[in-house]
This record gives C-alpha cells, sequence and structure tokens, in this order.
C-alpha cells in the first residue's frame, strides 16, 4: 500500500543530491508530463542538475523524495490530461500528485512580494515565500468548494454543466464565499443553479482537487421545496434519476463519482 508523507517547508534543493528514482512532477495547464504510463524520475532527464535546481521539494512516496517542476520548454514525452492521471492511480499518489501541481502553482504566482514588489525566497524553515526586502510572508492558499447529493425520496439530483463532457451529469458544486459556512455555501450554490431549496446539510467526505488549487468538500442534503429549474448559465440539464436509471457519470477517482455510487450501493443509509 502507498504511503505519501508530505513535506513541511520549502527549501533549495540546488546543493542536495537527489537519488534517481526521486519522482519528478511537472504540469502544463490541466495536463501532467508522464514517462509512458510512469510517473516520471529524476533519472529519465539528461539535464538533473538544471532540473534539481528549479525543482521543489514536496514531500516522499513510499521513501522515495517527490519534486515539483516547471514544465520543460521542449520535451517529446507523453503529455496527459491530469484527471485522467489522478483517476489511474490511488490515494496517496492522488495526494502527492496534488500536492506538487498545488504547490507549483502557488510558487509561480508568488515570485514577486503583493506589498513591496521585491522577488521572493523559499522560506527553508516552513512552507512559506518569504520577502528578503520587506520581510512579508505568503502561505499556499486553497479554494474550498463543495460538492453535494441532493435526495429526493429514491432518486439523486445530477445536472450536465457546460464545462463537463458532452453528456456527463454530475452533483451541483461551486465554490464558498467569503463570510460564508460550508453549509450556506451548499444552499446557496444549489438554490442558484437549480431553483431550489435543501434542508439537512451533512457532510460526506473530502479530496484535494489541483485545478488549480482547491479543496472539494462532499455533502448530502435532502429536497425540501422548490420547482427543479437548471440556471442556463452553468446547467444547461438537471433531473432526478433513480439508482437503475442513472445518465454518463464521472469517472472513478473524483469524489462525485465516490458519493454517487454510494447512492447506488447504500441509499437508505445516505439519507
Amino acid at each position: 500500500m502507498n504511503q505519501f508523507i508530505p513535506s513541511l517547508k520549502t527549501e533549495p534543493l540546488a546543493e542536495k543530491t537527489l537519488p534517481g528514482e526521486t519522482f519528478v512532477f511537472a504540469f502544463h495547464g490541466r495536463d501532467m508530463l508522464m514517462n509512458g504510463t510512469e510517473l516520471p524520475r529524476l533519472s529519465d532527464f539528461p539535464n538533473k542538475n538544471d532540473i534539481q535546481i528549479r525543482a521543489l521539494y514536496v514531500g516522499n512516496l513510499n521513501g522515495i523524495p517527490c519534486i515539483g517542476i516547471p514544465f520543460p520548454e521542449q520535451t517529446e514525452w507523453n503529455v496527459q490530461p491530469l484527471r485522467a492521471v489522478i483517476h489511474s492511480v490511488d490515494e496517496a499518489v492522488i495526494c502527492a500528485i496534488c500536492r506538487a501541481k498545488e504547490l507549483m502553482f502557488w510558487r509561480e504566482r508568488r515570485k514577486f512580494c503583493g506589498k513591496c514588489g521585491h522577488e521572493m525566497e523559499d522560506s527553508g524553515t516552513d512552507l512559506a515565500r518569504v520577502c528578503p526586502n520587506c520581510r512579508e510572508r505568503y502561505y499556499p492558499q486553497i479554494a474550498p468548494a463543495v460538492i453535494t447529493a441532493v435526495l429526493k425520496e429514491d432518486k439523486i439530483l445530477l445536472a450536465h454543466n457546460r464545462n463537463f463532457t458532452s453528456g456527463v451529469h454530475s452533483l451541483i458544486a461551486g465554490f464558498v464565499e467569503s463570510g460564508e459556512s460550508l453549509e450556506q455555501a451548499v444552499a446557496r450554490e444549489i438554490l442558484e443553479e437549480t431553483s431550489i431549496k435543501v434542508k439537512n446539510i451533512r457532510y460526506y467526505s473530502s479530496q484535494p482537487w489541483p485545478f488549480p488549487n482547491s479543496l472539494m468538500l462532499g455533502f448530502v442534503a435532502e429536497y425540501e421545496s422548490g420547482e427543479l429549474t437548471p440556471d442556463g448559465t452553468e446547467l444547461e440539464t438537471a433531473g432526478w434519476f433513480s439508482a437503475d436509471e442513472l445518465p454518463m457519470l464521472p469517472d472513478h477517482g473524483s469524489i462525485a463519482r465516490k458519493i454517487i455510487d454510494d447512492f447506488i450501493a447504500n441509499r437508505q443509509r445516505m439519507i
């Protein structure tokens, strides 16, 4: 069973010697660099020294260091959609990949100090970027989002979002706003997108989601009132589906699919 132990600080790697089996994570938008179907290793790169200078240590996977790097300018390697990679590996590897993706996203956007404009440095003592001029410190920020299974009698609410693959239906989701509790965000997003009210909102589970730096917080709620009407902006269609008459669903590996699969197998337990 794989185990990932995350890093607790940012530190320069230029003067360290990393083993050749070190996992190397590089991302280009929503894609990820792969060596065929395998995760790249440091020994796969001919310019290992240049790679290490630009790398960020993100933790250990089964005792093997993991580093994130800027995407190479020229590569003949295989580039795969990050979603597809996440859906094909176990939870520990997902955590390693997500941490690398989110920290690289954060580091790229913290090259300069937002207070005085000076170039930033890695802290070396904790997970932060530090301004050597004004000493301002910046930590990684996560964008929390809620995703909810709404149940009505023996059916679940599923909708097709304009950003989904054609035909795919999933749960209602949205970002948490400032000054808002998670439960308030659940109720607001569902009301805004479907015109219905929900009750008995209960936490289910969570999942890191690196698109680009989210934490998906899953919930289950019960229908209370209102006529189901998709907003037409984000949602094209929405409907109530029984467990034996479901539309095309999200791939395995996402928290949405996990909740839907739980509904299929254990609907009574979810209410």
